[in-house]
């Protein structure tokens, strides 16, 4: 019997998150979930011998070929990714797309050099995407993850053909991961549960690449193994790491994970960007260290303040952070949340997490 993500939050949530480039958690094999960011190219291993996304994938379509006309790359059989629960004419209304498929091989490369410039769904191998990028038949500038990926989807030689490959991409285009899980001695100490009770959070998000400085002079941080994570948590003084990097449109992205106390939100870097065009703050809940974040935060465009909520924030502090909610679109919304938190700061303290997830996702609209 196959095993699926099961939904911890209400569709309703999962739809406001997806809207934002934001995913709530799922359960795989009832003990992990994971986060899944919104980028130009969403690349997804759905290995029909494993257990599969499948439940996470149609709710993350629906807004980001909607609203971004986002390439999708899926990994996997056409027939395993059409069923029961990737029921792609459900999400129909939201746009007009079609397949491509070139597993095992029904696409010439020449009928796939369009992948990028539309909002197909590309249906592959990771060896036939290997040999995409070999030929230059996707625009790699568009590849910016590869996620998920055991052991087996490539040979160490793949592997090092693709660091080649990114080593002729400018760092400001592209980014390509692959999975830690290559590596079985740093595999062993990879610890993916990040459930909400959890006492410690250990990322499972890198990037392989030496450190750079961008465009304007901001160092980001690539990293090489697990040991680069926990070198650069401690440095830096927080309890996740953090990814920066640019994409194709050289817009900053942001992702974190939830801290160690069990955090309460992720905002994503598609999120972090769209609320820096929306508003001038964004609230950033769950995290530790404010000080520290928030420098972290500067780089991104149109936020001129940055407030962060954790258990040990003060009381002014926390009514500087529920104004600062409220603010933006109070007059015109009059949202009963953001009412009952003006009159009474501490409820945000006791607020359900797609409460919260509403206050974000309402101060973006």
């Amino acid at each position: 019997m196959k095993k699926f993500i099961k939904y911890k939050w209400p569709d309703e949530v999962i739809h406001a998150l997806g809207d934002m480039g934001m995913i709530a958690p799922g359960i795989i094999q009832k003990k992990s979930y994971r986060l899944i960011e919104k980028s130009q190219s969403f690349i997804l291993n759905v290995d029909s011998s494993k257990d599969r996304l499948l439940s996470i994938i149609p709710p993350l379509l629906a807004s980001m070929i909607h609203e971004e006309k986002t390439q999708i790359i899926l990994l996997g059989h056409k027939e395993e990714l059409l069923s029961s629960s990737f029921d792609m004419k459900e999400y129909n209304k939201y746009t007009q797309y079609r397949f491509i498929t070139s597993y095992p091989g029904t696409n010439t490369f020449e009928e796939c050099q369009t992948i990028y410039k539309g909002i197909d769904i590309l249906f592959t191998t990771p060896t036939k995407l290997l040999e995409y990028m070999r030929r230059q038949v996707i625009d790699t500038n568009f590849v910016s993850y590869l996620i998920y990926q055991d052991s087996h989807s490539f040979s160490s030689e793949e592997i090092r053909e693709i660091k080649e490959i990114k080593k002729r991409l400018p760092l400001d285009c592209s980014s390509i991961l692959y999975g830690l899980h290559h590596h079985d001695f740093l595999k062993k100490n990879i610890h993916t549960t990040l459930h909400a009770d959890s006492s410690k959070v250990e990322c499972t998000h890198f990037l392989c690449k030496e450190p750079y400085f961008n465009t304007e002079k901001k160092q980001v941080i690539f990293v090489e193994s697990y040991e680069d994570i926990l070198y650069y948590a401690e440095k830096l003084n927080v309890n996740f790491v953090i990814h920066q990097f640019m994409n194709h449109a050289s817009q900053y992205r942001i992702m974190h994970e939830f801290n160690k106390k069990g955090g309460l939100l992720i905002v994503s870097d598609m999120a972090s960007r769209y609320l820096s065009l929306h508003c001038d703050t964004v609230i950033h809940l769950g995290t530790t260290h404010i000080n520290q974040y928030m420098s972290h935060l500067s780089h991104v465009l149109g936020v001129k303040h940055s407030y962060i909520y954790d258990t040990h924030i003060t009381k002014k502090q926390l009514e500087g952070v529920v104004i600062t909610i409220s603010k933006e679109d109070y007059d015109t919304k009059h949202h009963l949340l953001y009412e009952t938190i003006i009159k009474n700061p501490d409820m945000l303290q006791t607020l359900q997490t797609d409460q919260l997830i509403t206050i974000i996702h309402h101060l973006a609209l």
